[in-house]
């Protein structure tokens, strides 16, 4: 946890070391939750409210490596780019103990999610399937809206503003831009 207040020397002001590789990270909206994908270890909340001195408030272990995260507006779902296991749907409203509300099992290797500003469609960066667009209003049942097969491998994705353009880190092949 760094204070970039002061961008030309930013201090460090804590840690926390994770069970396994962090990989991803999304922050609460107030600013008092780390949401990291943690390889095997899978989902960590960690409560980041005293930076100094953040703690584990509570752990989902996915079926297989997370790798990305994000989380709705509300902050009451994650969503989490679990490798092998496609995009996992993890209710986080008790962030001691985090459910699964579902999972989309996609064709790659999920390693990237962002979601539509309106929290109904997951964009999964799918490594060698490309982009995944995913209807998750009912997280329950998610159900798979279209795909786009990138040269390269899809490793990272985010929205434009509008929600009208993906913009997607397809590694060798550099950045893709999907309409």
């Amino acid at each position: 946890i760094i204070d970039v207040s002061n961008s030309s020397s930013p201090p460090l002001l804590g840690t926390y070391n994770t069970s396994d590789l962090a990989w991803g990270v999304t922050l609460s909206t107030d600013g008092k939750m780390a949401y990291v994908a943690d390889g095997l270890s899978g989902l960590q909340i960690i409560d980041v409210s005293t930076g100094s001195s953040p703690t584990l408030l509570g752990t989902y272990n996915t079926s297989s490596l997370a790798w990305g995260v994000t989380l709705s507006a509300d902050g009451q779902t994650a969503y989490v780019a679990g490798s092998w296991s496609g995009l996992q749907i993890i209710d986080v409203s008790n962030g001691s103990s985090p459910t699964l509300l579902g999972t989309y099992n996609t064709s790659g290797r999920a390693v990237g999610v962002t979601l539509s500003a309106d929290g109904q469609v997951a964009y999964v960066a799918d490594n060698s399937s490309g982009l995944q667009v995913i209807d998750v209003f009912n997280g329950s049942s998610p159900v798979l809206l279209g795909t786009y097969n990138t040269t390269g491998y899809a490793d990272d994705v985010i929205l434009s503003p509008d929600g009208q353009t993906a913009y997607v880190a397809d590694s060798s092949s550099g950045l893709k831009i999907i309409d």
